[in-house]
């Protein structure tokens, strides 16, 4: 009991300082910001970075040379089957849930859960992940430089804290949301 009343940091936040940084690409970058860039849309996406044969080397190029921006490059690898595959071997709540996490850094409230499964099953996986990447919240959070990163376990205006709390227990760094191989507990 002494420990828990021990000046100092909180608990709870000793996660945070394994989160990543916010990466937004100017227009100016290096090879070496804009190769962080990938392999941080990679490890959100994906929770890690692909073998060189999974990787999308087309994609990549276009985007080293200038012509997708980061939220186009995101939307090409949330397209990709590695992607699909991620979510497709979830049960249909936790698909929303990851989607939510890797795309908007977040865990989806309840209204958002039901919308993401009502499209996946009227239009499919595709059409959801879309509407997510073409919504007003990864707009407001991301814009089209900067790389989608967990930022719902802060608290802000409008969001309950009830999904900084949901959050914070779907993030588990790379195992976090991840499915195991079949016969592993």
């Amino acid at each position: 009991m002494a420990q828990a009343l021990r000046p100092g940091q909180p608990q709870g936040f000793g996660r945070r300082q394994s989160l990543g940084q916010p990466i937004q690409l100017g227009r100016t970058t290096s090879e070496t910001d804009i190769q962080t860039a990938i392999e941080a849309v990679y490890r959100q996406l994906l929770n890690r970075v692909p073998l060189a044969a999974e990787r999308l080397s087309d994609s990549e190029s276009q985007f080293r040379n200038g012509q997708l921006t980061v939220a186009e490059f995101v939307a090409v690898v949330a397209a990709s089957d590695l992607f699909q595959q991620r979510l497709n071997r979830l049960a249909p709540l936790r698909t929303a849930a990851a989607a939510h996490l890797a795309l908007l850094g977040r865990a989806a409230q309840p209204a958002e859960s039901s919308r993401f499964l009502a499209l996946r099953t009227s239009r499919g996986l595709a059409a959801a992940i879309e509407d997510l990447l073409n919504g007003a919240d990864y707009a407001a959070a991301f814009g089209q430089d900067t790389v989608p990163y967990v930022r719902g376990l802060a608290t802000s205006d409008g969001v309950p804290l009830v999904t900084v709390n949901r959050t914070a227990a779907l993030y588990g760094g790379n195992a976090g949301l991840t499915p195991s191989p079949k016969g592993a507990i």
